[in-house]
């Protein structure tokens, strides 16, 4: 492996086609918008639990359950349906290219799709079918994790105004935008948010598989719990942390 001069793309032998795309997206695009990995793999297909190269090497996916696509990629059922819920037909795609054909809005603004309010109520009969799901009154749609971190926020911090703080894990990632950013990390990051105090997470408990045997001393932790939660500029009205990804690793 060999960094290219003046790119962060890096190269392998025998990845002619990913060399070359790993090259255009150092070019194309600024160097903060993605992260760049050890591997900086190039994927062409995927199916199911496996990703093909552009040379055709096979890779297990070990992250997409992370990134939501829990059911594989490109499931074949899954698929039918959401060709089924768009109105979609393979005829449409056979009339002239610069053309037109009727099925469901590829956007609505602030309009409103009988597709959105049945997935509404669907998952709202779901999820009250299982104990505790009575507790939910509605559900909050967002485009992507940070901006569900951020609502929820929100809604936890407009639900108490008195308790405008929020206490949060070191190390964990929720995102790089507004409050979700500033609960990422930790206090020696830039842009940080005045009402968010970072407290420890058991991170060297949890770091090798021997850890798990060895007897774990919450003392340390709670100590610092109660006195963020008895000194912090802002009372504390929520608290938030990851429960699997974190930054550094998968500890949180």
């Amino acid at each position: 492996m060999s960094q290219v001069q003046d790119s962060y793309a890096v190269e392998f032998p025998g990845e002619t086609q990913s060399n070359a795309v790993r090259q255009t997206i150092t070019r194309s695009e600024p160097h903060s918008l993605r992260t760049y990995t050890p591997s900086q793999a190039v994927l062409a297909k995927s199916a199911g639990v496996f990703h093909r190269t552009p040379e055709g090497r096979r890779l297990y996916d070990y992250t997409s359950g992370v990134l939501v696509a829990n059911l594989g990629h490109n499931p074949v059922r899954w698929m039918k349906r959401f060709f089924g819920y768009m109105g979609w037909t393979f005829d449409m795609l056979n009339g002239p290219e610069d053309g037109f054909f009727e099925a469901v809005s590829l956007t609505a603004y602030n309009a409103i799709t009988e597709l959105e309010a049945e997935a509404s109520r669907r998952l709202l009969a779901s999820l009250r079918s299982f104990p505790g799901g009575g507790r939910l009154g509605s559900v909050m749609w967002s485009a992507s994790g940070s901006e569900a971190v951020q609502k929820a926020l929100w809604a936890c911090m407009r639900r108490d105004p008195k308790r405008p703080g929020i206490m949060a894990t070191r190390h964990g990632f929720h995102g790089k935008k507004g409050l979700s950013g500033a609960v990422t990390g930790s206090e020696t990051d830039r842009e940080r948010d005045p009402r968010v105090r970072f407290v420890s997470f058991p991170r060297e408990e949890c770091s090798d598989i021997e850890s798990p045997g060895k007897t774990f001393d919450s003392a340390v932790y709670a100590a610092e719990l109660e006195s963020v939660l008895k000194d912090a500029e802002y009372p504390i009205g929520c608290f938030i942390t990851e429960p699997y990804l974190g930054g550094g690793g998968s500890y949180h």
